[in-house]
């Protein structure tokens, strides 16, 4: 969050249960406790944006390098140095992978404690406005659904912590299904949605409102195949919340959207929000150095060739936009990449920061843009390529190439597609619309097309890619758990 609320409070945590003891031991006279904390407003929201303080900080997730693990995973985008080994599928991830997966996992989990806690604690508060302790208390379910799905689409089934952690007792959790997690996320963002505000003024730009948490359970019911319910909760975005897409002319107003200067915009629905002092490393790690788009540059994450952003139609302004093959040097003469690395990343620059982790470019979630492709998919699985599952799709490449969106044009998908055609022009779409936005990995898993994607640029591939490794601690040190229960071929 850009403008929003300063972190007062950073709530004791103990995720993979180190020097847990310790902790519950300490004595609490000379530090913050929850026994003389939870006495007011002032104090509930202090413990809620202390989970939202997951998306702005140094760590792992959302970036910099879980992000780079779902890029650099999807086929694509081929990682670097040290994250080449997020880009090998037909063998386990290397350590120093490994070791980033594990430290994402425990982001998540540490956001997850941080909800519960509010979940748990603010309920209790009498000296507050009841209106705004139950939109805190939906503000923080959604935040903990929203943690768990990023859990359970990429290492499936794992332990289900609803409480606040207290004692060592809670150590024990056993590895919940891949249906058991997606209950409870649905459940959460269902309980969230009638206490939520439907907007924010622009200060508070980057909190959840109703609408995320419908954007959300299309994303949800997406991903177990409840086409129905998918369909008409981004119909309701779609026909009924307070968002349009951001008009676009020219390549450089897709600005209004990524740019380090934007601060929300008409489409946004949910999105991380960064500023210079909590920023992401994002333009620092596609970019080449001296190429004017970021401070420094490690330029980590490169386009495949044979993928579909790297023969992408550059008449689209989304290409324009977002893969780039000349710089401007520091004369001003215009120069062409090496020919080592031809094509790299745009979307995401920012080289007014007075750090190479200082990016303010906000990372999107949720965009209007999405719901127009998540109803175009769902509804064609439940009755075809309709008209208006077309058109749906057709907006949001009319919009590409600069186009009205309402009038036909020459970019149009026919009509006389096939249900088979038609999605796999809506996941060719979601590439176009939301590259380097931590979707296409999980439209690869979702789909059953991970393992032909991947062969397709060439790589070889074995289904240990298709789960993550759940963290050594958490098999070492949770009494429920044990070897038997590590993903495949870790």
């Amino acid at each position: 969050m850009k403008k929003i609320l300063t972190i007062v409070l950073l709530i004791a945590v103990c995720i993979l249960y180190n020097s847990c003891e310790s902790a519950l031991q300490e004595n609490p006279k000379s530090r913050l406790v929850k026994e003389n904390f939870y006495k007011n407003g002032a104090d509930a929201l202090s413990a809620l944006t202390s989970v939202y303080g997951i998306f702005s900080r140094e760590g792992e997730f959302p970036t910099i390098f879980y992000m780079s693990l779902l890029e650099n995973r999807s086929d694509y985008s081929e990682g670097r140095g040290s994250q080449a080994g997020f880009s090998t599928y037909d063998s386990p991830m290397d350590n120093t992978s490994q070791s980033r997966v594990f430290a994402a996992y425990n982001d998540l989990y540490q956001g997850i404690n941080r909800a519960n806690a509010v979940i748990d604690n603010v309920g209790g508060i009498e000296n507050m406005n009841t209106e705004l302790r139950d939109q805190y208390i939906a503000e923080a379910r959604f935040l903990r659904a929203f943690f768990y799905m990023n859990l359970v689409k990429y290492w499936g089934g794992v332990p289900l912590r609803l409480e606040e952690f207290t004692s060592l007792d809670q150590i024990p959790a056993p590895r919940a299904s891949v249906s058991e997690v997606w209950e409870q996320i649905i459940n959460d963002l269902t309980e969230a949605i009638p206490n939520l505000a439907d907007t924010f003024p622009e200060s508070e730009a980057g909190r959840v409102t109703s609408w995320a948490a419908k954007a959300a359970l299309a994303d949800a019911y997406l991903n177990i195949e409840d086409w129905t319910n998918s369909r008409d909760m981004a119909e309701d975005i779609i026909s009924n919340g307070p968002f349009s897409l951001v008009e676009v002319k020219v390549a450089d107003d897709f600005l209004q959207i990524y740019g380090p200067e934007s601060i929300t915009h008409s489409g946004e629905i949910f999105s991380a929000h960064q500023s210079e002092t909590n920023g992401n490393g994002i333009a620092t790690h596609i970019h080449r150095p001296n190429t004017g788009f970021s401070v420094g540059g490690y330029y980590a994450w490169l386009p495949v060739e044979g993928s579909l952003v790297w023969d992408w139609d550059t008449n689209d302004l989304r290409q324009q936009f977002s893969i780039y093959t000349e710089y401007f040097d520091e004369n001003g003469e215009l120069q062409p990449l090496p020919a080592s690395t031809p094509k790299l990343f745009n979307k995401y620059r920012d080289a007014g920061t007075t750090g190479s982790f200082n990016g303010r470019n906000n990372i999107p979630f949720y965009r209007l843009a999405e719901m127009y492709l998540i109803y175009a998919e769902a509804s064609n699985e439940i009755d075809g390529p309709t008209a208006l599952a077309l058109e749906r799709l057709n907006i949001v490449r009319r919009r590409g190439y600069g186009y009205p969106i309402n009038s036909p044009s020459d970019q149009d998908y026919p009509q006389s597609m096939s249900a088979s055609e038609f999605k796999d022009a809506v996941l060719k779409e979601r590439v176009y619309e939301l590259n380097l936005e931590m979707k296409r990995w999980n439209d690869l898993l979702r789909t059953g097309r991970a393992q032909q994607a991947i062969e397709i640029t060439g790589k070889s591939w074995s289904d240990v890619s298709l789960l993550l490794p759940l963290p050594i601690d958490e098999i070492n040190n949770n009494p429920a758990l044990g070897p038997e229960d590590q993903n495949p071929g870790y």
